[in-house]
């Protein structure tokens, strides 16, 4: 007798654990994974993002990458501001150079290209923003002869990862 408390016991424990797990899996709705945009925006236009730096061309570059990357992902469609249900708006904060390797002569061989922006998503004709955030892109690139084209290379790869997470962000539904 004491053997079958034990397993209408561990059968309770067993099943109550399985419903718990159930419904912490399937959650309370249908979720998908393919992404609807933020306040269920479907289309969306790009403004020019504004150049607070020093940086000249920044604001292209970011600003094509945006709408290249918007394009390729194909969860919302790039429209223009007269059809867009929604309209990114973003302005580059700052571009900064900092030291990241260095050798034993503590000259700098390596540093990190740190690239600040702040953006918005608005409904046309309103102001009150739907999402906003600040996001940063980060690129590294090796110090070896001070050219541009060394620099280049990081601020490369800071708009990609900058211009990755804000799309995600945009196409993420959960």
């Amino acid at each position: 007798m004491r053997h079958a408390g034990f397993h209408i016991a561990l059968f309770g424990l067993l099943w109550g654990g399985s419903t718990f797990l159930s419904v912490i899996l399937t959650g309370c709705g249908v979720y998908s994974f393919t992404g609807q945009g933020i306040g269920g925006i479907k289309t969306i236009a790009v403004e020019p993002f504004d150049n607070r730096t020093a940086e000249f061309g920044i604001q292209e570059e970011l600003t094509d990458a945006v709408i290249n990357q918007l394009l390729g992902n194909r969860t919302l469609t790039v429209a223009s501001q007269a059809n867009a249900e929604g309209i990114l708006r973003g302005a580059i904060i700052s571009v900064d150079d900092l030291p990241l390797t260095f050798r034993e002569d503590e000259e700098a061989t390596e540093y990190l290209v740190v690239i600040t922006v702040e953006v918005s998503l608005v409904r046309p004709g309103r102001s009150e923003p739907l999402w906003s955030a600040r996001l940063v892109g980060e690129g590294n690139y090796p110090y070896q002869t001070g050219s541009p084209d060394e620099r280049r290379e990081g601020i490369e790869k800071a708009v990609q990862t900058l211009v990755q997470d804000l799309v995600n962000r945009l196409t993420s539904d959960w």
